[in-house]
């Protein structure tokens, strides 16, 4: 019986060079690697690199890069420039951010909030907007991002023509429920990627098992209802051993968790 694709996020690993995610997710067993494309750009000859460490382990997903500006509108290029990227590679899926409404984004915003069908944006690559966390302030949980509510986020993918990503500690960061969130997101169908990861006041990113989430509860609900898109493990590095055998035995109980009849 098909199953979801299990990925390593590249960002589990980002304090190690590039190469170290796709050998350890092909020595594990991942079905592929999701690229978080903070940095990739400034690599030369960056389509002939990707498509060298495609070899090892398959490119499923590219997640556009989030640690540049949003206000003078290099977000908009990044965005772009990831979608480019994913055609020349013949990948399906691109991953990225709403706006910041603090501190305000405001020429991603307003190309965001323009753009009517992003099926044209991304033609054949999907795009696939994500839910983003609570930012924690004294006791209130503040909202800094447009767009963020699962209700609203939702109502925005499905008029604009977006698929959406869940991610488990995002939502865990809102007290939301799993199983609850992914039925408001998915209502039309739209949730095509999941980030997995634990959630540990406020600790984000957590290796799943070590913080408060129902985590078995919703894999057991997506194998029940046939969910057969994209997980990618996007943990924390410090969540990992150094010892890289350590690693992938640790990868490889997640795999078999995440694709297994049980």
């Amino acid at each position: 019986m098909a199953t979801a694709k299990v990925l390593l996020s590249s960002g589990s690993l980002y304090i190690y060079p590039l190469e170290k995610t796709f050998y350890l997710a092909s020595r594990a067993g991942f079905d592929g690697v999701e690229l978080v494309a903070n940095e990739i750009y400034h690599k030369p000859r960056v389509v002939e690199y990707l498509r060298e460490l495609a070899l090892i382990a398959p490119i499923e997903v590219i997640h556009a890069p989030f640690f540049v500006d949003g206000g003078s509108g290099e977000k908009i290029n990044s965005l772009l420039k990831s979608v480019e990227l994913a055609r020349g590679l013949g990948i399906q899926k691109v991953v990225f951010h709403p706006p910041r409404r603090f501190p305000l984004e405001f020429k991603y915003l307003r190309w965001f909030k323009r753009i009517r069908d992003y099926s044209l944006v991304g033609g054949e690559v999907s795009l696939s907007l994500e839910i983003m966390p609570a930012f924690p302030l004294g006791g209130w949980r503040l909202n800094l991002f447009s767009v963020n509510t699962r209700e609203g986020l939702a109502a925005f993918a499905r008029e604009r023509r977006l698929n959406i990503t869940m991610d488990t500690t995002h939502t865990g960061t809102w007290g939301w429920d799993l199983v609850e969130t992914f039925t408001i997101l998915n209502a039309r169908g739209l949730v095509n990627h999941i980030h997995f990861s634990d959630f540990y006041p406020w600790r984000e990113h957590v290796w799943p098992g070590k913080g408060c989430l129902e985590l078995e509860k919703f894999v057991d609900f997506l194998k029940e209802k046939g969910y057969r898109d994209t997980i990618t493990l996007e943990v924390s590095p410090h969540e990992l051993p150094e010892d890289d055998l350590e690693k992938i035995r640790m990868f490889e109980k997640i795999i078999f968790w995440l694709k297994g009849q049980g």
